[in-house]
């Protein structure tokens, strides 16, 4: 069930699309958020390092400036306590207010924020504290009239938070919030939050921190120099990213998105695949049957599918060709059996047997001459005697034309070589010479022997070599020579329509042991038949 084309598209085609096209996305967002990660980290340091400069300016200056300042005088107070627009104070060693700006009511308010300062020596911050829906620091300058107090309110918190839900606030050392929008948060311990271990130590930067309800918040902190606060800068990350590249969202859509490629790859799949491939299958079942001439058509579909039924339909043609060629060469091989049974009958009549009856002629006249004159018979014997053996010659040529006698009795190197001296061609060997198979040894004695035949009949050469090679996996046989040459055929199955039927049975011999026979020749360049077979079995 799983080898059909449908699934076979599902399986290695669409799922992989679809885990493609899930993990670009799912890689395109990862990317995208990491950025923005990176970014809106990035942004929300650089606000908090700002804002915190800020307080730090505002806190350094007012306490530069407050020991140059005497509330008692109107007047001066009048020009340079701007920047203290809650209003400045001096208190005597036993914390009584000597003096203030603007009423004495208002820094009577502010005594359990004041009460710290009194005791401190050196320049010394209040923490902010809320005072008629204003935040204010106060902060305190020793001086030999007493003690210098002076109330502002440092730059403001609400305008750092970004999003309906970003929020400013500042920690102490300890990790408490000191100020906060929400006056409920003031308080709270928050040394475990993210950040405020780094911003006690003087760093800056941002980081990401899960709240205690999962939601990721974006923390940006910085350190305020002069008091060793800190001021830290949160916003949820889920109002930041854009809600189309939210995971929730976004991976139905992708889905989706596979799913139509899905349908569109099995539509183009079975329309231009499946159909052309089962219209090309019954045009090779009718090829099967006979009819080569069924993948003429086109089947349409993809380029390969069309060059698959091209090469089906060369190949039927090649069947075909081949299967007229093999008609013809059985036709050339019964008339080539017949013909050589005519030559054969013909030699022994003509040659044997008129050897035969001369004999017996001579043999009666020999029986004569010893009856009549016995001194002229020794002649007649020794004619006799001539003619026996020029018969005994013509009868092993026939045997050895039908049997070769040398190959059963020595094997195949002595009788090509008594078969290339009888045809005055050169014989060699290369490598270790090993002795094969009788079938296999036949098979090249007989490839070499067309070989020297049509060297006698068509080649008109000076010169013929036979040359036996033998290595690990192969015998090779080559027979050479330096005369008039052919036009030869491209491919072994045309030498039956060329009419070379010598050169195709070669090629029959040798193939049916897995090997093949190359010819290669051009008019006037010779001929070279290169026949190898390969060894299965070697008797030792």
């Amino acid at each position: 069930m799983f080898r059909d084309l449908r699934t076979q598209l599902l399986l290695w085609i669409i799922l992989p699309l679809a885990i493609i096209l899930i993990g670009v996305a799912w890689l395109g967002v990862t990317s995208h958020q990491n950025a923005m990660r990176e970014m809106v980290a990035e942004r929300d340091g650089a606000v908090a390092r700002v804002a915190a400069a800020q307080w730090a300016d505002a806190l350094t200056m007012r306490a530069r400036l407050l020991p140059t300042l005497d509330p008692t005088v109107p007047a001066q107070c009048d020009t340079s306590c701007a920047a203290f627009d809650g209003g400045i104070a001096l208190f005597d060693s036993t914390g009584n207010l000597v003096s203030a700006q603007p009423t004495r009511e208002i820094w009577q308010t502010r005594r359990a924020q004041i009460v710290p300062l009194l005791s401190s020596k050196n320049i010394s911050f209040s923490l902010p504290f809320v005072e008629n829906g204003i935040t204010r620091v106060l902060v305190a300058a020793s001086t030999q009239r007493g003690a210098l107090i002076g109330a502002f309110a440092p730059p403001p918190l609400a305008n750092l938070g970004f999003g309906g839900h970003g929020v400013a606030y500042l920690v102490d050392a300890r990790g408490e919030i000191i100020a906060h929008p929400d006056a409920a948060r003031v308080g709270v311990d928050m040394s475990k939050h993210a950040g405020i271990l780094e911003v006690m130590r003087g760093e800056s930067g941002a980081t990401f921190h899960h709240a205690a309800d999962g939601a990721e918040l974006v923390v940006g902190y910085a350190p305020i120099a002069p008091t060793g606060w800190g001021l830290l800068v949160e916003e949820p990350w889920a109002e930041i990213v854009a809600p189309m590249f939210q995971y929730s969202i976004l991976l139905p859509l992708v889905l989706l998105l596979a799913a139509i490629v899905a349908l569109g790859a099995v539509y183009f799949g079975v329309r231009n695949i499946v159909r052309p491939l089962q219209n090309l299958a019954q045009a090779a079942n009718r090829i099967a049957f006979g009819d080569y001439h069924a993948a003429e058509q086109s089947v349409g579909g993809v380029g390969e599918i069309e060059e698959l039924r091209a090469t089906l339909d060369s190949m039927a043609r090649q069947v075909s060709a081949a299967q007229n060629a093999m008609q013809n060469y059985i036709t050339a091989m019964t008339r080539g059996q017949e013909d050589e049974r005519m030559r054969l009958a013909r030699e022994l009549h003509d040659d044997t047997i008129q050897s035969l009856i001369a004999l017996q002629q001579r043999i009666e006249m020999v029986e004569k001459a010893f009856a009549k004159e016995p001194s002229s018979a020794a002649g007649k014997l020794r004619e006799l005697r001539e003619l026996v053996g020029t018969t005994l010659g013509s009868v092993r040529q026939f045997v050895r034309d039908l049997r070769p006698t040398y190959l059963e009795d020595l094997g195949l190197i002595p009788a090509l070589e008594m078969l290339a001296r009888e045809s005055n061609a050169q014989f060699q060997t290369q490598g270790t010479a090993a002795r094969l198979d009788g079938e296999r040894e036949l098979a090249l004695f007989r490839i070499v022997q067309e070989a020297l035949r049509n060297v006698a009949k068509h080649a008109h050469a000076q010169h013929s070599a036979v040359t036996l090679a033998f290595d690990a996996d192969t015998v090779t046989a080559t027979v050479e020579d330096d005369g008039v040459g052919f036009a030869a055929p491209d491919a072994p199955t045309a030498y039956a329509r060329a009419g070379h039927f010598g050169l195709m049975g070669m090629q029959e011999r040798a193939q049916l042991f897995g090997g093949n026979v190359y010819v290669k020749s051009e008019h006037g360049k010779g001929t070279k038949v290169v026949a190898f077979v390969p060894i299965s079995s070697i008797a030792q």
